[in-house]
């Protein structure tokens, strides 16, 4: 749409409707204090509503978003931001100033997570989410909407907004930032990441990237039937949560041990897996079944698989164990499974493109070890099974906060 030559974009909180970019960034609020006192109050009030909402309260990922923004949560990040300044005396922290989200389209609550970082460290916030049709976005824009109308200071400087991709829009917006957030798959990142900034901007990038997991034999065959239990429900978390589409959820489970010991306890997983999945009352679409039969016929043709075919709301693949590792995205509830001797063997699966790792049965000093490897090769994450997708203000091995933060450096002349 246009209007006088210039294109516009639809406003979602404050709901506006369709307006020029010069309209949604006409913000005169001032960057406020990082961590105020004020600002936790309104995600505790965000959080509430969320909490409370009859639409979100049924979805799983929007009430681990309500319980994110809960106010003992919050504090305790303001609590590490006083820690954060207590260790740097030279140094005073400043909110970076205008940060321009744009937000991904296949999880739902990314860009909450992403603009309450940002506005905790007092900034100006534009975020853009995607066009798509989405009930659980929707709920969540018009509860912030609801939200900053008895809220001055959140309204004053904090748009939501979508478009269709546009290259002026995105540039307009980009401009006008002094820090720009991407979240998205690689060819859309790489759309944008082409638009100018700044000179003096600042970016942050989140692209595609690979999850799997590792799993002791040992310990799994020997762990009790409430504790693995306990680690279907995490895992069910990790995978069905978004489609498993989320960059964080696990494809493929490296499980640690000897050969003669597998079989036992992938019937054991998958039973149990089955259980929690009718606890749960999910039913997977039939489309996505047909898309992980597909997929599993098409990968039969080059890699010597065994498929597990008896349950209707998952696919199960066995590969020769590995390495060569499998790191085939298909989501739709169809992993792999493949074995290994020992876990440092692990640490040949790591590169530029993975994220995180959910583990079972492994000590603290073991996962270091296996992450002084991993790590230096790109994986960013170690995590028990069923934290997959907790948003933790460090994400892909980079410090959100300290990236909507200012360093500014002080150093006082001596007496």
């Amino acid at each position: 749409m246009t209007v006088a030559g210039t294109t516009e974009l639809r406003l979602l909180a404050p709901a506006g409707g369709a307006q020029s970019p010069e309209q949604v960034l006409a913000m005169d609020a001032a960057p406020g204090e990082p961590f105020s006192r004020s600002r936790r109050q309104t995600l505790a009030r965000l959080s509430r509503l969320i909490l409370h909402d009859p639409v979100l309260r049924a979805d799983a990922a929007s009430v681990a978003l309500g319980y994110w923004l809960r106010r003992a949560n919050v504090d305790s990040l303001a609590e590490n931001f006083e820690r954060r300044q207590c260790a740097a005396p030279d140094t005073v922290f400043a909110p970076v100033g205008r940060v321009f989200h744009v937000a991904p389209s296949n999880i739902d609550t990314v860009f909450v997570y992403s603009w309450a970082l940002s506005y905790l460290c007092g900034n100006q916030n534009v975020v853009r989410v995607s066009s798509s049709e989405n009930h659980l976005q929707s709920r969540l824009l018009a509860l912030l909407s609801q939200l900053m109308r008895d809220d001055a200071e959140l309204a004053a400087g904090n748009r939501f907004c979508t478009y269709e991709h546009d290259e002026r829009i995105n540039e307009m917006l980009s401009l006008w930032s002094t820090h720009r957030v991407l979240w998205g798959g690689d060819e859309t990142v790489t759309q944008l990441r082409a638009v100018p900034l700044s000179p003096h901007a600042s970016e942050r990038i989140f692209g595609n990237k690979f999850s799997y997991g590792v799993m002791s034999i040992a310990a799994y065959l020997a762990a009790s039937a409430d504790a693995v239990e306990r680690l279907a429900a995490g895992f069910f978390n990790d995978v069905f949560w978004f489609d498993q589409m989320a960059c964080s959820s696990p494809h493929l489970l490296i499980w640690i041990g000897g050969v003669e010991q597998l079989d036992p306890a992938l019937d054991r997983f998958h039973r149990t897996l089955a259980k929690e999945i009718e606890r749960r009352r999910y039913r997977s679409a039939t489309s996505s079944a047909m898309h992980r039969l597909n997929f599993v016929f098409n990968w039969a043709c080059d890699v010597d698989l065994r498929a597990d075919l008896n349950h209707a709301d998952f696919l199960a693949v066995r590969l020769p164990d590995g390495p060569p590792w499998s790191k085939e995205i298909c989501g739709a509830g169809l992993f792999a499974h493949q074995r290994a001797d020992h876990l440092w063997q692990v640490a040949e699966l790591g590169g530029q493109g993975d994220q995180t790792v959910t583990h079972f049965g492994f000590s603290r000093a073991e996962l270091r070890e296996l992450a002084r490897t991993a790590g230096a090769k790109g994986v960013d994450r170690f995590v028990p099974v069923g934290e997959a997708l907790t948003f933790d203000p460090v994400w892909d091995g980079y410090d959100l906060i300290g990236d909507f933060l200012r360093h500014v450096t002080v150093r006082a002349s001596a007496a």
